[in-house]
């Protein structure tokens, strides 16, 4: 099995290519060699695709928005099917403001929904505030349920599953949708971005409970990628063993 024999190569971010601002080993090489066919899917839920492509241009990285699918936007996106969503989101700068831009209504009083991403302001305030409004009928939409992604040395940073961890320990029966991996939405969103069509997909990622999950509800092809040793030479082995 080779590289050019997937029509479609959905790569995971952290962890895969990336770890905070170092580009991890064989990064470039992956990118170059898959091109267009690859998109980055991903659970980040602080970066928009604009906001993304501009951090991976400044690392020398050049991947364009359009092959860019995020957890956080994901679930933004999928609120403006609601046409009356009022929405309390948690989450980044640059998320508020994809929000504002795509026409959403952001408000702490008496919202529809409450959208958990990874908020690095999100304290025990937030946490009271976030089930006062889930008990008053708002519903709980959470970007992912990574619990945390590998930093760059190796210390691991704590994610927007953690905080759901927190709202969870409180209110363990409490229901809640995910829109990140491994649900399959964001894998089918990331195959709009084909403009042929797509029989061979290849999954990369690090984690085996997101990443892996997710392309085996699919019956994708999935690549797990070792932290010891890199993006290049884990590809390298899985694509030697699938053609044995």
């Amino acid at each position: 099995m080779r590289l050019d024999d997937y029509d479609a190569i959905l790569c995971d971010l952290d962890g895969c290519l990336i770890s905070g601002t170092t580009v991890l080993p064989g990064a470039k090489d992956v990118l170059d060699a898959a091109g267009e066919r690859l998109v980055i899917l991903s659970n980040n839920s602080t970066d928009t695709p604009e906001t993304l492509s501009r951090r991976l241009q400044a690392m020398g990285l050049c991947v364009p928005p359009e092959r860019i699918v995020l957890a956080g936007t994901a679930a933004l996106d999928h609120l403006v099917a609601f046409p009356d969503a009022r929405v309390c989101l948690y989450g980044s700068e640059a998320l508020r403001d994809y929000a504002h831009e795509i026409g959403l209504t952001l408000t702490h009083a008496a919202p529809t929904h409450v959208v958990l991403t990874r908020d690095e302001t999100y304290g025990y305030v937030q946490l009271r505030e976030t089930l006062g409004l889930i008990a008053a009928g708002a519903q709980l939409m959470v970007a992912n349920p990574d619990v945390s992604h590998p930093g760059p040395d190796g210390t691991p940073v704590p994610e927007t599953g953690s905080l759901l961890s927190a709202i969870l320990s409180v209110h363990p029966e409490l229901p809640y949708v995910i829109i990140g991996k491994p649900e399959p939405g964001l894998y089918r969103n990331a195959l709009t971005r084909f403009k042929t069509d797509v029989r061979h997909v290849l999954a990369i990622g690090d984690n085996p409970r997101t990443d892996a999950k997710g392309a085996a509800r699919l019956g994708y092809d999935f690549a797990l990628i070792s932290p010891h040793i890199g993006i290049g030479r884990s590809l390298q082995q899985f694509l030697s063993n699938q053609a044995r």
